[in-house]
């Protein structure tokens, strides 16, 4: 998947991993998931809270899928699901946004591109959300 020609950088999200659960060892590789807080700023303002599944393969790929909580600093709730791929330290897929939040309900019909970048040591990262027109 590549980022879309016509699209608009709406957030970026800073977030640190807290937790790191093995699941599953496969023939295909390992399934980990990771749960991290962070800030989000951009169209909205807030707190991240996320937890993403990934599916880490022997050949250094991944699939992964995630569901998110963001919470504005106005007490507007966002609820945004995730799903792409990526290799050790990048990744990008798609987002949806559920919200009630009249002044963000655009969301809720956006098609969005992610694209971000993790530091395995570190457990930051750092994604970048578009909106595609």
């Amino acid at each position: 998947m590549q980022k879309p020609e016509d699209c608009e950088l709406i957030l970026e999200i800073k977030d640190k991993n807290s937790v790191t659960i093995i699941k599953e060892f496969t023939n295909d590789g390992v399934k980990i998931q990771f749960n991290s807080v962070g800030q989000t700023k951009g169209r909205y303002n807030g707190m991240h809270t996320e937890t993403v599944d990934i599916i880490q393969k022997m050949d250094g790929t991944n699939e992964w899928e995630s569901r998110s909580i963001d919470t504005t600093q106005e007490g507007d709730i966002i609820m945004i699901s995730g799903k792409g791929t990526g290799k050790m330290e990048t990744f990008q897929g798609e987002y949806k946004f559920m919200t009630n939040s009249k002044k963000l309900s655009w969301l809720n019909s956006s098609k969005a591109y992610a694209e971000g970048m993790s530091d395995m040591r570190s457990g930051e990262a750092t994604i970048k959300v578009y909106a595609v027109k």
